[in-house]
């Protein structure tokens, strides 16, 4: 009798096992992007409008959220590579969010978009709100190219097949 209450202990040991593994396995699958990628060839392209409010008051939390939105930015390039999609990537800064890619900007910020520079992302910032918003075009980070404005840009970006991708 105790061989066969041994041999079910194990049997029922084994099963929890095997059903603990086959579990595991799907519950720690990497999330990924297959649906909304399936068939897809062509680069990733997409446009990130950054409208994120700023006054005196709110200067250093509206610099930390900026912070987290070009650190999820980075993500999105990067996961589009890993899934094998060429990312195309402009970021666009305007309204009072100019003020927070001037030469005042964080080091994160700064980090950030000097990092993303390197992976070929596009800056440009907005000359109506540099011009509106008081900020001298000679104080915006060096990654960043001032133009005459982004509504434009975002018009061409759009017919050009880029995403549009609002920020606030």
């Amino acid at each position: 009798m105790h061989k066969i209450s041994c041999c079910v202990s194990v049997f029922v040991t084994l099963q929890l096992v095997l059903c603990l593994l086959a579990t595991s396995g799907s519950a720690s699958a990497v999330p990924n992007d297959h649906d909304a990628l399936a068939g897809f060839n062509k680069p990733g392209r997409a446009f990130f409008d950054v409208n994120i409010g700023v006054t005196p008051e709110t200067f250093e939390a509206s610099m930390g959220k900026l912070a987290l939105y070009l650190d999820v930015i980075g993500q999105t390039h990067d996961s589009l590579r890993a899934q094998a999609i060429v990312p195309e990537i402009v970021v666009v800064f305007r309204g009072s969010a100019v003020m927070l890619v001037t030469k005042k900007a964080s080091d994160a910020v700064k980090g950030l978009i000097s990092g993303l520079a390197e992976k070929r992302v596009k800056f440009e910032a907005c000359n109506v709100a540099t011009t509106l918003m008081g900020t001298s075009n000679d104080s915006i980070l060096p990654e960043i190219k001032v133009v005459g404005n982004t509504f434009i840009s975002a018009i061409g970006y759009q017919s050009s097949g880029y995403s549009y991708i609002l920020i606030q």
